[in-house]
């Protein structure tokens, strides 16, 4: 009796492995094909999407990767711009929605480590002004549609350098022009070296809400602002250099109260280099029209249009 029901037992538990087994096949099998036409149709609809909006001749990458739980892809060996020298290269890009989730957008990147020498030569004249010889760091993009706007955030991390966030509500008040357009000659403006043409195509095109830059300190300001340098052991030409500086950005003439009040702010940052905040907040929304006239006569911080706060 004991060994029959024995015997009745090891029958049953081998069909279950085996049934197992079977299912575990099956499931990798299925996993196997998810992941193989998924990257195949991700990289298809990627493709069209370069080769739409003209962005083909400026993002190379080596492969596309579906991961087939999220069923999202990613972009594996990113280079921005000239295949030989490029403005970033990138390790992976990963959607975090799917591709037909247009015009929103959510993505997470990784730069890869990069010697000065392999990158262009806007991107090594910036490393050099920043005194970086390699370049690494992480970072996401968001873009959604909110109540007729467009709210982005774009957060970086370089190593050795700093954290910075951008925030940005705007409109599109001409319709021939979409997000993904947007985008799309944002990434091919800076691609080409070209980001003054911007403000040239979109100028009565959109309509500024709200911005808001945030700068957290992690050693690029005590590369460029040494304690022991001539502009620390030196308060008043700090000053000097910082009221100029608003000038020349168009946030207030050199020697207004307006300029006095950003050099404060920013000296007061550089003297205990934490967190920078740049907000602009207008009363009433603005195209970028105007904005870069307002920069033209050196009137951007007048009425309280744009703020910088230092903690």
């Amino acid at each position: 009796m004991t060994l029959n029901t024995t015997s009745k037992f090891q029958t049953l538990l081998g069909k279950v492995l085996t049934y197992f087994i079977l299912l575990s096949c099956f499931a990798i099998l299925g996993l196997y094909a998810v992941q193989r036409y998924g990257a195949q149709y991700a990289e298809q609809k990627i493709q069209e999407q370069l080769e739409r909006t003209g962005l083909s001749q400026f993002v190379h990458y080596q492969q596309v990767y579906f991961n087939p739980f999220t069923l999202t892809p990613s972009l594996e060996g990113v280079k921005i711009g000239d295949e030989n020298s490029p403005i970033l290269i990138f390790a992976r890009i990963s959607f975090n929605s799917y591709l037909i989730k247009h015009p929103n957008l959510d993505i997470d990147f990784w730069i890869q480590e990069s010697p000065i020498d392999s990158l262009s030569r806007e991107t090594r004249a910036l490393m050099r002004s920043a005194g970086m010889d390699t370049l690494l760091g992480k970072g996401s993009f968001s873009s959604t549609i909110q109540d007729e706007g467009i709210v982005s955030e774009l957060k970086l991390d370089i190593k050795d350098a700093g954290k910075l966030t951008l925030m940005s509500n705007i409109r599109l008040l001409d319709h021939e022009f979409t997000p993904s357009d947007l985008r799309s000659d944002i990434l091919a403006s800076f691609a080409l070296g070209q980001p003054e043409a911007l403000p040239i195509i979109y100028g009565d095109a959109i309509e500024l809400r709200s911005l808001e830059i945030q700068y957290e300190e992690s050693g690029l300001i005590h590369r460029l602002f040494p304690p022991s340098g001539s502009y620390q052991s030196n308060p008043v030409e700090l000053e000097g250099a910082l009221m100029f500086a608003s000038q020349a950005l168009g946030l207030a003439p050199a020697n207004s109260p307006e300029a006095k009040q950003i050099a404060t702010s920013v000296q007061t940052f550089l003297e205990t280099p934490k967190q920078l905040t740049l907000s602009l907040l207008p009363s009433s929304p603005i195209s970028v029209k105007e904005l870069t006239l307002l920069a033209s006569e050196g009137s951007l911080y007048k009425n309280n249009r744009i703020t910088i706060q230092s903690r």
